[in-house]
């Protein structure tokens, strides 16, 4: 027990459940989690050390870990390199951050990593809030709800490259590759619609320049 109590003073830095002024004025429609429920995990902190007592959900809208130990919910601090989430017993899904900022993130950010070699492929779960008209407003208040986003970047050779979500446009940011990464559109009809399609091009990308 010493050593859990440890491990949640040194994970934890708030629990949750407190209500922003600005939560009371507005309503937020929508799931801001990548899954609704908890899941077991493994966390990973800067220093090396590995813990799996917590079940794990992440907040995409806030890009933000939370643990959960004995029913109490709280938020993972600064020191937590990655993290395994296992939704489904054979399935995981890495998270990472420490990589080189862009314009929509910065180095604490947390990114799904979907690939890893020389070109890594990188997967960013957000959420954006939209705000939905209405003729009449109650007692000020705006209704507004989630929009489950998602960005692709490719880490290479220390650079982030956000990779455009059309198929036309796609094989231009492969350099003298970008003929063979439209053919390999085409001819698997790739769509971009999912993860897997991203992780297809640049699995061939990767084959490319290791030819060279």
């Amino acid at each position: 027990m010493k050593h859990v109590a440890w491990c949640l003073l040194l994970l934890c830095q708030c629990a949750l459940g407190q209500t922003s002024k600005e939560d009371d004025l507005n309503t937020i429609s929508g799931n801001p989690y990548l899954f609704k429920e908890w899941h077991d995990g493994v966390v990973r902190f800067t220093s090396g050390r590995t813990v799996n007592q917590f079940k794990l959900k992440f907040d995409c809208l806030k890009n933000q870990l939370l643990l959960q130990f004995e029913g109490n919910a709280f938020a993972a601090e600064s020191k937590v390199r990655e993290f395994v989430m296992y939704p489904r017993k054979k399935d995981s899904l890495l998270f990472r951050r420490g990589f080189p900022t862009t314009d929509k993130t910065s180095e604490s950010t947390y990114f799904h990593v979907l690939l890893q070699g020389k070109a890594t492929l990188l997967r960013l779960i957000a959420r954006n809030i939209v705000e939905e008209k209405q003729l009449v407003s109650v007692n000020g208040r705006i209704n507004r709800r989630m929009e489950e986003v998602e960005y692709y970047y490719l880490l290479q050779n220390g650079t982030m490259t956000l990779l455009p979500a059309n198929k036309n446009d796609l094989p231009s940011t492969f350099g003298d590759h970008k003929e063979q990464i439209a053919q390999l559109i085409a001819a698997r009809q790739l769509k971009l619609h999912s993860p897997e399609d991203f992780v297809a091009v640049v699995k061939k990308y990767n084959e490319l320049i290791a030819a060279q």
